[in-house]
């Protein structure tokens, strides 16, 4: 297993890198470079495929960058599957309007459906927006621990895409974390990120405690009201699986844009 890019590898990756027909990275090549420049990637060069694996908090993401679809041939599977058996807990995501050959290769690797999330968006100003029925503040840099605890005591830090503590700290201190607490205790809090006009609801989780009282609700109505003026769209991510948060976003105005993300996680 050599952990090395050589420059036959380097040119495939820059000339892979943004068709989504032969990669399964959404990482810029600036972003690439630099991450193995600094050995945050691990880089697998074979006779027509590059593979770079990620180490992200408790998961390792791999990529690939493909020559042609033609250069998987059984015996290059066997090596690359026997290359991949050194990483535990591997991820690989494709995302698409619908599943495509990416998806293919994931499975001749070897790597299994796991979970499926589809993005859903919604125009500002479709929507009446009604006053929350709890109160939603800022969060601050006080809060932080108690958040963490609350997000990595909820999601799946598998795939959840959950912020890493500095992340987290980023988020308090550009004011993009909302809360709702009651009796003294955080019942449920947001995270958001603003594209210029696009605004991203990375994260809303509610504490067991508080399930059912609509803290949901009032963290989403909250969240509406204080970026209505200078935001055009509102969109986010949700497992396919949670009909429940899914009607929630219907109710308030979201649709799906038919995109989805497919995560994939190594058999080996």
């Amino acid at each position: 297993m050599k952990d090395i890019l050589t420059e036959k590898g380097k040119v495939m990756i820059l000339n892979t890198i943004g068709n989504p027909l032969l990669t399964n990275c959404y990482l810029s090549c600036h972003e690439v470079m630099d991450k193995i420049a600094l050995h945050d990637i691990h880089c697998l060069c074979y006779e027509g495929i590059v593979i770079l694996i990620h180490p992200v908090d408790n998961i390792n993401k791999m990529y690939y960058f493909l020559e042609d679809w033609d250069c998987l041939i059984p015996d290059l599977v066997t090596k690359i599957r026997m290359d991949l058996d050194h990483y535990q807990n591997l991820e690989g995501t494709v995302v698409a309007r619908m599943p495509n050959r990416n998806v293919d290769v994931l499975e001749r690797l070897q790597f299994h459906p796991y979970k499926e999330y589809i993005r859903k968006q919604m125009i500002a100003g479709t929507e009446e927006w009604c006053e929350p029925e709890h109160t939603t503040e800022t969060a601050d840099v006080s809060d932080l621990n108690d958040i963490y605890e609350l997000l990595y005591g909820t999601f799946d830090i598998m795939t959840d895409h959950l912020v890493s503590e500095g992340e987290l700290r980023n988020f308090l201190e550009m004011s993009q974390v909302l809360k709702v607490c009651m009796g003294g205790e955080l019942a449920g809090v947001l995270l958001f990120e603003a594209f210029g006009k696009k605004s991203y609801l990375r994260s809303i989780c509610v504490s067991e405690n508080f399930v059912g009282k609509k803290i949901g609700l009032s963290l989403l109505q909250g969240y509406f009201l204080r970026n209505r003026e200078n935001t055009k769209l509102f969109y986010l991510w949700v497992e396919s699986t949670n009909e429940k948060a899914i009607r929630l976003y219907e109710r308030l105005g979201y649709k799906d844009d038919g995109l989805r993300e497919y995560t994939y996680m190594y058999r080996g």
